[in-house]
């Protein structure tokens, strides 16, 4: 095919296969017939028909995936979302859910599908992207796909696969639509930006209007609802040891010395946001490589200061 004579898009590909294979066979591996279990339970609590799936549709992540779930069901908390506990933090996330919602022709039932093909999908264009870029990034490309936040996330039906990949387009000149979009799916990927100043406004502008529609739709406080999940720098990880814990502290400490050394905001910015992890991200250091996800993107596409290593550089 002549598609494949062009050895970027056989890199593409390639990539973008091996990332799903890798995806689909953890998720297999961490789904058990239990995990049906949780949605049987929350179909009792919120009346949301879910549907009769393979076990691998239901690994909810603990709870988190429970409650994108919920919110592609009702997404726009009139019924049970309003049920969900720290709601309007939990809401700043809806950019995941409205797409599964989407997908999913607003039948509850297929919303567990619906997660689930956002998520593969999100996984293979990133794959696809870290290959095609290879030629141009070099080694660096591999970052995009090796980043663990995105097979975790595929892995319990999370957001962060859909925000990586938003970030990764926004960085590389896909238009506002890709910064507002991971405005109100993963808001704190949206410090990467920090430099590309149209980007991040449209991130920070589109994540604002969600909150304020949230608190519009719940009777909830807007403070209050954080749940540990910020704390005074580095307090957390010696609260709550553990290697993943202190691999994700390195990683921004690392992070925040680049951008020290070169007075780059994006990597300062992101550093600091490792650091001032709270205990209800840091007691699980799943929950903490999910939050840092942004890192690895950042490390790919841009080295502090400069602008040369971008795919296509915007803003």
């Amino acid at each position: 095919m002549k598609y494949f004579e062009d050895e970027r898009n056989r890199d593409g590909v390639v990539a973008a296969f091996l990332a799903v294979a890798t995806a689909l066979a953890l998720r297999f591996l961490v789904s058990k017939p239990s995990d049906f279990l949780h949605y049987a339970v929350l179909s009792d609590l919120t009346g949301i028909d879910f549907g009769d799936w393979p076990d691998i549709f239901y690994t909810g992540g603990g709870g988190d995936g429970e409650v994108f779930a919920v919110l592609a069901a009702d997404p726009l908390g009139t019924g049970p979302s309003q049920l969900i506990p720290a709601v309007i933090y939990r809401f700043a996330r809806v950019g995941f859910s409205w797409l599964a919602w989407t997908l999913s022709f607003g039948r509850e039932g297929l919303v567990l599908p619906a997660l689930f093909l956002v998520g593969l999908v999100s996984v293979a264009t990133v794959g696809f992207l870290s290959g095609f870029w290879r030629q141009r990034l070099g080694a660096k490309s591999w970052l995009l796909v090796l980043n663990p936040a995105l097979f975790i996330g595929f892995v319990g039906d999370t957001a962060e696969p859909l925000g990586i990949l938003l970030l990764v387009l926004a960085f590389t000149g896909s238009g506002p639509l890709a910064a507002a979009a991971l405005g109100i799916t993963r808001p704190t990927y949206a410090t990467a930006l920090l430099g590309r100043w149209r980007s991040l406004s449209v991130a920070v502008a589109s994540g604002v209007a969600v909150v304020i529609l949230a608190v519009q739709l719940f009777d909830a406080p807007i403070f209050g609802t954080l749940d540990g999940a910020f704390s005074l720098p580095f307090i957390a990880y010696f609260s709550q040891p553990s290697i993943g814990g202190f691999a994700v502290l390195g990683a921004g400490v690392a992070t925040l010395v680049a951008g020290l050394v070169r007075k780059d905001l994006a990597w300062l910015a992101s550093g600091l946001i490792v650091l001032v992890l709270g205990e209800g991200v840091t007691a699980n250091p799943i929950n903490a490589v999910r939050a840092v996800g942004m890192l690895p993107v950042l490390w790919a596409l841009t080295v502090p200061s400069r602008k040369a290593t971008n795919p296509r550089h915007s803003d």
